[in-house]
This record gives structure tokens, C-alpha cells and sequence, in this order.
């Protein structure tokens, strides 16, 4: 392998690791990480969840009253401002990262026409 490749590789890292996105997913992880509320709603939401795969494999469904409880934490969930603050920054990351690999498909792409 080139070493050439596996430094520019690192240099990407290291550039996406002082972008504006990234710092933001740190922060607002951070932020998460700090707010007792949004653990909690995590943490429930993820039980939730795991009730709901374990029900369905046995062929199962949720309960009204789990229904219920997992509608009202979903909705909660998704008003959390902390919470709604970290999936933003995750979603604009992502959008990055996505853009960055579009990029490289298509330089990839287009050398490859160049020699055929």
C-alpha cells in the first residue's frame, strides 16, 4: 500500500476532527451525557425497545399500557431539547461525512474513466 494513501487518510481524520460538525456532536453529547432527564428518557426508551424485539421474536405484542408508556417516552424523547440538540448534530455530521464520501466515489469514478 502506498504510504501516501495512509497519510492523506490521517490528514482527513485529523480534518474531521477540528470541523465545526464534529465539535458540535462532541458538545452536544456532552450536554446529553450531563442532563439526568435525558439518560433517563434514554434509558427507558431503550427498555422499551428491548420489550418490544423480545415480544415480537415470540410472537408477542406490547401491551396497551407498554403501548401507551412507549408513545408518551418516544414523545418525550423527541421534545427532549437535549436530546432533539444531539440528533441534530448528529444529523449534520453524518450529512458531512456522507458528502466527504461522495466526493471520494466520485474522484475514485472518475480516475477510473480517465484510464479506460
Amino acid at each position: 500500500m502506498s504510504k501516501l494513501v495512509f497519510e492523506k487518510a490521517a490528514e482527513l481524520g485529523r480534518s474531521i476532527t477540528e470541523s465545526d460538525e464534529f465539535k458540535e456532536v462532541k458538545r452536544a453529547e456532552n450536554a446529553m451525557i450531563g442532563d439526568p432527564n435525558a439518560q433517563a428518557l434514554l434509558k427507558r426508551f431503550h427498555e422499551l425497545q428491548q420489550l418490544q424485539k423480545e415480544k415480537q421474536k415470540k410472537g408477542q405484542t406490547l401491551t396497551k399500557e407498554e403501548t401507551r408508556e412507549y408513545e408518551d417516552v418516544q414523545l418525550k424523547f423527541m421534545e427532549n431539547r437535549t436530546i432533539k440538540e444531539f440528533s441534530e448534530a448528529q444529523n449534520n455530521f453524518q450529512e458531512m461525512m456522507n458528502q466527504i464520501m461522495k466526493i471520494i466515489k466520485e474522484t475514485a469514478s472518475e480516475i477510473k474513466n480517465e484510464k479506460e
